[in-house]
Parts: C-alpha cells; structure tokens; sequence
C-alpha cells in the first residue's frame, strides 16, 4: 500500500530583502502580494520513501539542494539522493542565485529558512496516511512560446501563437480515509506575469493553488514543466502583440493564475479512477552533461577590454565582462570535456518525476514524454540545481536572451546537442526504472 502525507511552511521574507530574476541592481522587497512557502510531499511504500519540495524560489542552486537534503537526512533518516527539491521559478521573491549580472544570492534569507523547508518534510511525515490516488490532463493556454521573432530576424519576448509550448497539465489527487491529502499539478511557464516590480509574490501559481485549495481544502504542490522558451500568456499589449516575458503587475498575475486554476479544477473535476496500488521507485544515477568548448582565447581578451569599463553596471555589461575573466582563467587549465549531475527519478505508478537543474525548452520535454515508457512524464525545470537555459539546438542556432546567458553561471557553456544529451540520459534512466517496476 502506498502513503502519502504533505506539509507545508511559510518561507515569507523580510522587506527589504534584494528580489531576484532581472538584471537591476535595486530591486527590495517593499510588500507581500501572498506569502511564500515550502510545500513537502513524502511518498512511502515498504523500505523506499521518497520526498519532492515545492519550493517558492527562483532557484535553487546544488550546494543549497545538499544542504536541505543533508538536514531533511539527519531529521529523518530519508536517503539524502531521495529527496528532490523543486522551485517554481517565480521572479518576484528573494534572489536564490549567483548569477552575473544579475547579483549575489541572498545568503541571509536562505540561511534563515533552511530550517522552515525541513520542516515541512517533518509536517507531511506526520500526515503520513495510506492514499488512493486519481491522474488527471487537460490542455491549458496558460503559456504561450515567448520566443516571437521581430522584423529584424531577432528573438524577442513577445508572445508567438504559434510557436511550440507544452500545452498538456497534469494533476494527481491524494486521498487518504479522512478525504483530501494533496495534489500535485504539472505545468511549464515562466512566473513572469508580475513584472519588475517591488511586490513579494508567488506569481500566477499563487493564484491557482489557493484557488484549488480553496475548493478541496487541501494543499497543492505545483511543479513547474518546461519553462525555457514558454511565457505567461498574458494580456499586456506590445508591439505587434502580447508579451510573453512580464506582466504588468498583478491584473496580469490574476489573469493567468485564474485561467491555470479553471484548468486544473477542469482536470480534477474529471478523475473517475482511483488507485491503490500503485508502484513507488526512485532511481539514482549520474548522467553527464557536455560542454561546449571554450571561447577561442583572442576573442575573450578582446571581450574583457570591451566590457572593463563598465563592468560594475548590472545586466549585460557585468555579465560579458565576467564571463570573459572566468574563460581567461579556464583557457590556464586542462579542457574539461562536461560535468555529472546526480539525477534523481521518482515513479508513482504510471507517473514519472523528473528534475531538470534549469529552464528547460518545451522541445526537450515533449521529446523525453514522447520516448519515455510511462503515461506521465513531468520534466521538472529548476530543479535540484540551477545551470541557466537549457536549450535545444534550433533555439541555440536562432540565438536570443535565453541562449547568451548561460555566460552569467561560468566559463563553459553547454553544448549546442545538450538536448540531445538530457533526452537520451533520462530516457535510458526512464526505461531502467520502468524495468525495475515489473
């Protein structure tokens, strides 16, 4: 029998606190439009338990992921590789990330939270109840392709109706004897709708799952899909369309945190079958993600130069001029070929949880679901790790924001097949934990 119980914490800020996800220097916290969280679900069956963290960060970078995960172990016992740690990469809370450019993280705050994210794991232990379980899609307008391409021939972040996006959301009940558990909902777009601005938000997932919750009287762990090149759809007009980038505020957050929430009520709403017995795995494996190779050594010290006088101006400037140091410096080393990264893959029954350690393009995750050998395949971005965009290789050849900004993170970009690379990594491990489950 399978157990399931959920938890969670508020990880709110305190004002002042540096916002993170666009390139301004300024940017505190002057209000909370709705508090953050850390939403927990541990999954039980036998001697395997299983945790996956929804948290209401930006980002969440590999040494932090190990900090959670080492102190989520020592609390519980729980395999440290077992526990994910999910973020819904919205760009209106504290700045989670070192990224170039864009500023430092806000140590602070995360040291000052650690505690409230194990704690939500302690929550959902004690909520620890046998579950049957109901899966539900539909096909939601919540996002939309943000990669328009303008007269120029270059990429933009104006909305693009036919440009492709992973439409389909997926949404999992919990049951257990006392009635509703949790859900889980499955869904890829940017939490963008907020704008710039100084509001602490969870952006439009904040107003789908207290919507959700608010009808079933339960919580709702939301992970978020493929987010590279997939915006907010929402009603702010720009040139020659709508803006798939940012909002304009919170009428643009209601609006599409609405529409989601329409979406995953539909889904719900339509769930006949509820389940028992369905099988818990997780598969642990490293897989390897290649680099491409470094920037010829004229052209970055030629770079340097360019950008040296205005290395200290936020956004791009800092960005090239930094990036140009860190590959000088790599140039004085042995050429490294790509790096591990520990993948963990959580199945459910005919559900497979993935994790991405970045802002995967729709491309990837419709090609791993269209290979893998489960029902539902929920590619997770910025997740257990933040390595700026992962792209597919058409959107690295058409260029734009998505595909330059991997400099913010190192001296090595990843490789034009990285694509290529994370569907046949996971795919392989896919097909080896469907083996193991028969």
């Amino acid at each position: 029998m399978l157990k399931a119980g959920f938890g969670r914490t508020d990880v709110t800020p305190e004002m002042g606190v540096r916002l993170g996800g666009y390139g301004v220097e300024e940017r505190p916290a002057e209000e909370i439009f709705d508090n953050l969280h850390s939403t927990a679900m541990v999954v039980e069956q036998g001697d395997v338990k299983a945790v996956v963290i929804n948290l209401d960060w930006i980002c969440v970078e590999e040494d932090i992921v190990e900090k959670i995960r080492s102190d989520i172990n020592k609390r519980t016992g729980i395999t440290k590789e077992n526990i994910s740690v999910c973020t819904i990469h919205s760009h209106s809370v504290p700045n989670t990330l070192n990224f170039w450019g864009w500023g430092n993280s806000e140590d602070e705050y995360i040291d000052s939270v650690l505690p409230e994210i194990s704690r939500s794991v302690d929550l959902a232990l004690e909520d620890l109840q046998e579950v049957e379980i109901g899966i539900a899609t539909t096909e939601s307008l919540v996002g939309v392709n943000r990669r328009g391409i303008n007269e120029d021939h270059k990429v933009g972040f104006r909305g693009d109706p036919y440009g492709s996006f992973d439409p389909t959301m997926t949404v999992l009940h919990f049951k257990n004897k006392a009635g509703n558990s949790g859900f889980i909902v499955h869904y890829g777009a940017h939490c963008t709708a907020m704008g710039a601005n100084r509001l602490v938000s969870r952006d439009w997932p904040g107003i789908m799952k207290d919507r959700v919750e608010s009808q079933f009287n339960a919580p709702v762990l939301f992970l978020n899909g493929a987010i590279g090149d997939v915006g907010p759809r929402t009603n702010k007009c720009m040139e020659n369309g709508f803006s798939a980038g940012g909002g304009d505020g919170i009428e643009s957050v209601r609006e599409v945190g609405y529409r989601a929430a329409t979406d995953a009520l539909r889904a719900l709403l339509s769930i006949k079958e509820w389940r028992t017995d369905l099988k818990l795995n997780v598969l642990v494996e490293d897989i390897f993600l290649p680099y491409a190779p470094l920037e010829p050594l004229k052209e970055v010290e030629a770079a340097k130069a360019e950008w040296e006088l205005r290395k200290d101006e936020f956004g791009t400037p800092m960005c090239e001029y930094m990036h140009a140091c860190s590959v000088i410096e790599a140039h004085k080393k042995a050429p490294r070929k790509g790096r591990s990264f520990t993948q963990t893959i959580t199945q459910i029954g005919p559900v497979a949880i993935v994790p991405m350690p970045g802002e995967m393009f729709s491309g990837i995750s419709l090609r791993i679901r269209h290979q893998s050998p489960f029902q539902y395949t929920l590619c997770c971005s910025v997740s257990n790790g933040s390595l700026a965009y992962l792209p597919t290789r058409e959107a690295r050849h058409r260029g734009g924001y998505e595909t330059w900004v991997g400099k913010a993170v190192g001296p090595y970009l990843l490789a034009d097949n990285i694509d290529d690379a994370l569907v046949e990594e996971n795919t392989k491990l896919l097909n080896k934990i469907k083996g193991q489950s028969k």
